[in-house]
Order: C-alpha cells, then sequence, then structure tokens
C-alpha cells in the first residue's frame, strides 16, 4: 500500500471509530451521570441522528466493499439494539383490553394554555374538554395553573366544576409564585387519595409529589413529576427553530454556546432529582407503583433510567413510534413518561394530538395483576 494511500486509510478508520464510539456513548448516556461526565448526555440528546449517520457509513462500508469495517458496524448496531427500541418500539394497539383495567393520563398543560378560556361560559378551554373526553380514571397533570382573581381567566374553581366526574382532587403549588395564579402540579381521580407528600427537593419552577390511591382496594403509590427543565426563554427557541430553518455557522456558534450554558447546570439538576425519586421508589412499601409526568428528558437520559430502574415503560411496552410528545420549535422529543411496576400490564400507550399545550397528552391502560 502506497505511503499516501496507507494515512488515508489509517485516518478513515479513526474517524470510523469515533462516529461507533458517539454511538456507544449515545446509546448508554443513560448509565452515566452527567456529575461525572457531561459529554454522553449532550451526544444522547442527538441519538437518532447519530445512529442514522452511522446506517449511512455503514451503507458506505457495504458499496465499497469494505466487509470487516461493515461487520464492525453491524456488532455496534446490535450493542445498541436496546436504546433503539426504547427509543422507537413498535407495537399494535389492541382492542382486547381487560374489563379491570384503568386508564391514565398525563398531561403537561402549559397553564391551560395561558389559562385562555374559549368562550365567556361553558365548555371551558380546549384542554380541559380533551381531559374530559379522554375519561381518563386518574388525571396527573403538570404545570397546573389557575388564577387567583382574574375572572376573565380560568380560576381553579372553573377547573374543578369542568371536572366533576373526578371526586378527589389535589394540586401541589410549586415554591415560586407565578404572578397572581397558583402554579403547580395536580391530580384528578375516581380513586380515593389516602396521602400527600412532596418529594425532598429544592427547585422554584419545578417538583414532585407522591400520592397513595386506593384503587379498588389495592394500595396504589403514584409520583406525578415535573422534573427541571433546560429554561431556554422564548428567544433562545426561536432561535434554534430559525436555526433548524436557515442554518449558518455564526448563529450556530451563538446558539451552542448558549445550549452548553443552560443544558449542563439541568442535566445535573434533574440527576439529582433522579436520585431521590428513585430512592423513594426503592424504599416504597405498596406493592403497586405508577411514575408519571414531564422528566423533560429523553428515553435513553440518565435521569429517565435512573428513575426508571426495574420499572416498566408504558411506551416503550405498548406504543408505537419515536412517541414525541414536546412539539415546539422542533424540538422533537418523548419526554413524558409513564412507568410502572412490573406487577401492572400497560396497553395501548399513546400520545394524542392536541396541540393547545406545548406538550402532547400520553394515556394509556393499566391491569393491576395479583
Amino acid at each position: 500500500m502506497k505511503p499516501l494511500k496507507k494515512f488515508f486509510w489509517i485516518v478513515l478508520q479513526t474517524l470510523n471509530a469515533l462516529v461507533l464510539m458517539c454511538l456507544l456513548l449515545s446509546a448508554f448516556s443513560g448509565y452515566i451521570s452527567p456529575y461525572r461526565f457531561v459529554l454522553p448526555s449532550y451526544l444522547g440528546l442527538f441519538f437518532p441522528f447519530i445512529f442514522i449517520g452511522n446506517i449511512a457509513v455503514f451503507l458506505a462500508w457495504l458499496f465499497f466493499k469494505q466487509w470487516k469495517q461493515a461487520l464492525l458496524h453491524l456488532v455496534v448496531f446490535c450493542i445498541c439494539g436496546g436504546a433503539v427500541y426504547t427509543y422507537c418500539p413498535l407495537h399494535k394497539q389492541t382492542e382486547k383490553i381487560p374489563e379491570d383495567a384503568i386508564k391514565i393520563l398525563t398531561y403537561n398543560v402549559m397553564r391551560f394554555n395561558n389559562l385562555s378560556k374559549n368562550d365567556p361560559g361553558d365548555p371551558p378551554n380546549k384542554i380541559i374538554q380533551y381531559i374530559i373526553e379522554n375519561d381518563a380514571d386518574i388525571v396527573c397533570i403538570q404545570e397546573f395553573g389557575a388564577s387567583k382573581s382574574n375572572t376573565t381567566l380560568l380560576t381553579e374553581d372553573n377547573i374543578k366544576n369542568a371536572m366533576e366526574k373526578y371526586p378527589y382532587y389535589y394540586a401541589y403549588p410549586l415554591q415560586f409564585p407565578y404572578k397572581s395564579q397558583d402554579f403547580g402540579l395536580a391530580i384528578f381521580s375516581r380513586f380515593p387519595i389516602l396521602s400527600m407528600q412532596k418529594v425532598p427537593y429544592e427547585s422554584a419552577y419545578n417538583g414532585s409529589f407522591i400520592t397513595e390511591l386506593d384503587i379498588r382496594g389495592k394500595r396504589v403509590t403514584l409520583i406525578n413529576n415535573h422534573l427541571e427543565s433546560n429554561k431556554l426563554s422564548r428567544e433562545e427557541r426561536s432561535n434554534y427553530y430559525q436555526l433548524t430553518k436557515e442554518p449558518d455557522t455564526q448563529s450556530l456558534d451563538a446558539f451552542t454556546q448558549t445550549m452548553t450554558k443552560r443544558l449542563t447546570p439541568a442535566f445535573k439538576a434533574r440527576a439529582g432529582q433522579a436520585q431521590i425519586i428513585s430512592q423513594i421508589i426503592k424504599e416504597n412499601e405498596n406493592p403497586y407503583i405508577i411514575v408519571c409526568g414531564d422528566f423533560n428528558d429523553t428515553p435513553i437520559s440518565y435521569a429517565r433510567h435512573k428513575i426508571k430502574g426495574n420499572l416498566r415503560d408504558a411506551f416503550v411496552d405498548s406504543g408505537f413510534g419515536l412517541g414525541i410528545t414536546y412539539n415546539k420549535y422542533r424540538f422533537l422529543f418523548r419526554i413524558d413518561y409513564i412507568l410502572h411496576s412490573k406487577n401492572i400490564q400497560s396497553y395501548n400507550c399513546t400520545v394524542g394530538k392536541l396541540k393547545s399545550s406545548d406538550h402532547y397528552p400520553l394515556w394509556c391502560y393499566l391491569q393491576f395483576k395479583d
């Protein structure tokens, strides 16, 4: 082999190894705490693109009949198979839902689309209408909002009256008072709420609470979550959206610096919150547990992986496709989840299509096994 050709081949193999390393770090980013090494958390955000890029490289090796390199890619693809399946399960929906199954809905409602009313009278806004028509037995809400005084906006009484089919209700305000409005988490349930408890971590805009429910004689622990957000301003999100439409080097450099400034602290904050929630799950004494809400992170992230632990992911077990739950500014991620203990079976986990919030609703059926 000529020296120049040999040098070119070494460079090509080195680049190939880097591409494969990026894929592996991305696929297994959920196992690496951002406190120890933050790079995998960033790579995990771009896992689908890194995976598609590796497929393109694999096809190039096949085209040039470089069988050893192509085989190496196949081996790495197999190693990353779990991450691919977690990111994009392919389950058909079933019509055979057990009669004793319950329906649960989790929804970041963005303060019910900033507390807007569709009309001066009933029915209330589209988000509340969707929740009523979805007819879930348990509704877990993040970014719950209610006006304290302004009657032209949704008040807590408006919301409670509209949701009268749910006899059990609890709203947990977060530390940060949003102007003259309540802001936080809420649960609406057809089943008795036996107890409520805050999850002990500090965050102004985010939080979690533990609910104990009596579901047909079964004691069920339910944890509703809104984990640390990335704190990107509306302007920064708009800049990202514009960048996806008209990319240029200067804008990309500026946005990369902004993202690094915002995302690194958020990755670490969620890691700490996830560790606390994970410990609560391990110490839980009830036979059944459900964990749901807005995790603000991807299906292969450290936060989701840590909280999931030995639980099952309803979407991975019974959903179809990417299951994107965030719908603004082309941040196309699944960041909302319904997790449950292994003695619960999920059916037809589905992402709703209502766009009144910046999140889509997520719901499924759950059957409790004896």
